[in-house]
């Protein structure tokens, strides 16, 4: 009788293992096609970057090598090869490297950021500024400004407008103190 429980418990560790061979080769498979979906040619060496604000195209398809951007959860850097993302922007300081020792530099205010499979990034800003554009002396001033409105305001609404002059203020004079 023992022998019968054995060749029963084999059957059906035997049966638990043919019908877990499938799942096992629908995974493996869906890992291979992930592969087969990769560029033919690799990663490509250079990212095209397409930078845009509602009153021009700054970057139209541009190939540049690599862009720095500040995301809504902290700064991060895109590469050909990027996985697909999509990011708010927060205010800050964005550095695209066209080429080794060709960095640009833009104060962008806020929009979003989407890197796709292809290595495209687009960058969607709400105002963007070259660096080098900005005056020091009208940030502190507008700072200064816009921290005295915040201040002032008694009403909800007026203090967050006003809270958000203060951070893009701030974030225009840690921008510049990067320069």
């Amino acid at each position: 009788k023992k022998l019968g429980w054995k060749k029963m418990l084999a059957r059906a560790a035997a049966r638990t293992l043919r019908s877990a061979r499938p799942a096992a080769t629908r995974l493996s498979g869906a890992r291979w096609m992930a592969e087969d979906a990769a560029p033919a040619g690799g990663i490509p060496s250079k990212l095209t970057l397409n930078l845009l604000a509602p009153h021009e195209a700054i970057f139209h398809k541009q190939e540049v090598d690599m862009v720095i951007i500040p995301g809504a959860a902290g700064m991060f850097g895109v590469l050909p090869g990027h996985v697909p993302t999509i990011s708010e922007l927060k205010p800050g300081l964005l550095e695209v490297t066209v080429a080794p020792g060709d960095t640009q530099k833009f104060f962008i205010s806020s929009g979003f950021a989407f890197a796709h499979a292809n290595s495209t990034l687009d960058i969607c800003a709400v105002e963007a500024v070259k660096l080098d554009d900005l005056d020091q002396s009208a940030v502190e001033s507008g700072k200064a400004q816009a921290e005295k409105e915040l201040a002032s305001q008694t009403d909800e609404v007026e203090k967050a407008k006003a809270q958000i002059a203060v951070d893009t203020y701030t974030a225009m004079a840690e921008a510049l103190s990067l320069k």
